[in-house]
């Protein structure tokens, strides 16, 4: 029994020998006329004609997608380049562009420093407060630089406030919006004389204005240099409202024109004081 199954394969194995002879011998008799090609063999190309066109057909697809990951990687490596010099010539262009305000600023500011007579120092502006009691800048110029208490302080867009404390390299301002804080000032239009206080809410007042005074709204309101501190002329504030007061004057509330919300520069103004002997003095 087991010798018998052992012979299975060989007789297996001739009996499709002898199935191909007879194949072969047979199909030279069915050759076509006009074909060098017998049926066995058009038979065998036919089993096995899809076989180049699957190997071919794989490898092009895989020369493509080979080719495809390279082009990704290419476009990926290209897309990080174009990114990077994107943020570059971001940084760059905001760079030219702060510059430029710089510069526009500072155009500004040695323009309006041309319509005093008196020395004038440029000053950077280190600490701004506008939120507390007493309202105020820290400037990143002092003694050294030639400023003294009661300068004044001015900015192209109008007064700014006055000097009230030096060290060698900075100074302290108090804004001219801190409710301490006081100004001789005239209404350009008509010429009336009264004084300017900080109103407590970043705002302004204009006191000691009689009643029957002449004020509208829109009226520009200047220094009227009359305080010993502060040059006559410089721009403080416009009236946005006037009531009649309960006394002999009117309350005018004025609105500043500098935006103390964004000082960057100012101008420290080093003008003659009176010497305090003479203010001081009673015949």
């Amino acid at each position: 029994m087991q010798v018998a199954v052992e012979r299975r394969p060989t007789l297996l194995f001739l009996i499709v020998l002898a199935a191909l002879l007879v194949v072969m011998s047979w199909s030279k008799k069915t050759r076509v006329v006009g074909e060098t090609r017998t049926l066995f063999e058009r038979s065998v190309m036919t089993v096995f004609s899809p076989v180049p066109k699957t190997v071919n057909l794989l490898g092009q697809n895989t020369q493509d997608m080979y080719h495809g990951y390279l082009d990704m990687r290419r476009s990926v490596a290209e897309n990080l380049t174009l990114h990077r010099q994107v943020a570059e010539l971001t940084k760059e262009n905001l760079m030219l562009r702060r510059s430029y305000g710089d510069l526009s600023r500072m155009r500004s500011i040695l323009s309006y420093s041309e319509e005093f007579s008196t020395p004038v120092v440029l000053a950077q502006v280190v600490l701004l407060d506008t939120s507390g009691r007493f309202k105020s800048i820290i400037l990143d110029q002092g003694s050294d630089a030639g400023i003294e208490v009661n300068d004044p302080v001015v900015h192209p867009g109008g007064l700014i406030g006055r000097v009230v404390l030096t060290t060698k390299d900075l100074s302290k301002v108090q804004l001219v919006i801190d409710t301490n804080s006081s100004a001789g000032a005239l209404i350009e239009r008509t010429r009336r004389q009264g004084v300017v206080r900080g109103d407590g809410r970043g705002g302004l007042q204009m006191g000691f204005i009689p009643s029957l005074a002449d004020v509208v709204l829109g009226d520009k309101i200047l220094t009227a240099g009359i305080d010993g501190i502060y040059p006559k002329g410089i721009p403080v504030a416009t009236v946005v409202k006037t009531l009649e007061g309960k006394d002999l004057f009117k309350t005018i509330e004025l609105r500043p024109t500098a935006d103390f919300s964004s000082l960057e520069e100012v101008m420290v103004l080093r003008t003659e004081k009176i010497p305090p002997q003479v203010v001081g003095y009673q015949p």
